[in-house]
């Protein structure tokens, strides 16, 4: 055998030999082109990124459905560029289900109307109302120190007072004259203008007003007849023929306490202009401080009828009473109540009724 005889042969030996280890190199065409492992701690299917790789290419030989990127990046956050991920990144294939959280079970009440847990307090803020007594002993800014037709805070004005002045009733010190609240220096005072009055919807009676807080104001001097005001906060311009009445603190906690008697009233109206009202909203009953409410107390908002056609209906008084809302007293005035609705299942009314159930 000649020499490159036997080099030939040696060659297609060797070459026969290293086939089968350069075969295991090459991808096995029966198996899938992208394989997927389980996460150690939680168990979630996870995608190891390889070179080459795109969100858009995952999804189509995960799902056969390249438009599935955008679904595959909602799934994995830390990548916040969807067009750079790199090789070595991890990806979930679904979403993620935090460990060791112990899922909640689900409760079914009775009834989806049932009245819910009561909180023992509740932070208000005083809106602008006041009865029709308070309005007619309300004072009047009559003019004003510096040369201007409106003022603001540290402006000083002249008010006069339809209360007496305290200077006034030592002045007199007679024992039959009148001795009632009385007017004196350091006293401070809530300004305000009215926007529209509130009427009783079912009898069409004068309750109170609504108004427009407009600042504060302490009393310099009230030895005149015309009584000294500095103006000590403004929350809008005011202006001459502004009223002025008790000091309105414009946060209050209210905490419920239980009713001592049984009234029945009706929402007579809503403080913001809508003509249905719902919870965290403020309505005015008609009844007050004269008929044992204080403040605290809580009234029923009550309803009957059909869900669909309301009170048209023929038989009315078959329909049993239900639980609509609960409203929590702010202010009791003498013949009607400022509330809040702390819950409500449906819209509340006008001349819808309610009850205040004793020891409720």
């Amino acid at each position: 055998m000649t020499r490159r005889a036997f080099l030939a042969i040696a060659m297609v030996s060797g070459l026969c030999l290293a086939l089968p280890a350069f075969a295991q190199m090459l991808p096995d065409r029966s198996q899938p082109s992208i394989t997927v492992q389980d996460s150690a701690k939680t168990g979630e299917r996870i995608y190891v990124v390889e070179p080459g790789d795109t969100l858009w290419s995952i999804a189509e030989g995960l799902y056969d459905q390249p438009w599935y990127w955008p679904s595959l990046w909602s799934y994995n956050p830390q990548i916040t560029n969807p067009h750079l991920i790199y090789p070595g990144d991890t990806l979930y294939l679904s979403r993620r289900s935090a460990p060791g959280v112990a899922q909640k079970a689900i409760a079914f009440a009775g009834s989806r109307f049932e009245p819910q847990k009561v909180e023992p307090m509740t932070l208000n803020r005083r809106v602008g109302y006041i009865s029709s007594r308070d309005y007619r002993e309300s004072g009047t800014i009559e003019s004003s120190r510096e040369e201007r037709d409106m003022m603001g805070t540290l402006d000083e004005v002249y008010a006069r007072f339809r209360m007496k002045r305290c200077a006034e009733q030592e002045q007199k010190k007679d024992q039959d004259s009148y001795a009632g609240p009385c007017v004196r220096d350091g006293d401070r005072f809530t300004i305000y203008r009215v926007e529209r009055p509130v009427m009783h919807p079912i009898t069409g009676k004068l309750v109170g007003y609504k108004i427009n807080f407009l600042g504060e104001g302490k009393i310099l001097g009230s030895q005149k007849p015309l009584t000294s005001m500095l103006l000590t906060r403004s929350f809008s311009e005011i202006s001459r023929g502004d009223l002025i009445t008790n000091l309105f603190e414009p946060l209050s906690m209210v905490r419920a306490v239980p009713n001592k008697v049984e009234l029945f009233g009706v929402v007579v109206d809503f403080h913001h202009e809508t003509t249905a009202g719902g919870q965290f909203q403020y309505i005015y009953i008609d009844k007050g401080a004269e008929d044992g409410v204080e403040r605290g107390n809580r009234f029923e908002v009550m309803w009957r009828g059909d869900g669909l056609k309301g009170g048209q209906v023929k038989n009315l008084k078959d329909f049993p009473d239900e639980q609509i809302g609960v409203a929590l007293v702010v202010e009791a005035y003498d013949r009607h109540s400022l509330a809040v609705l702390t819950q409500s299942v449906r819209e509340i009314e006008r001349g819808m009724p309610v009850v205040m159930a004793k020891g409720f």
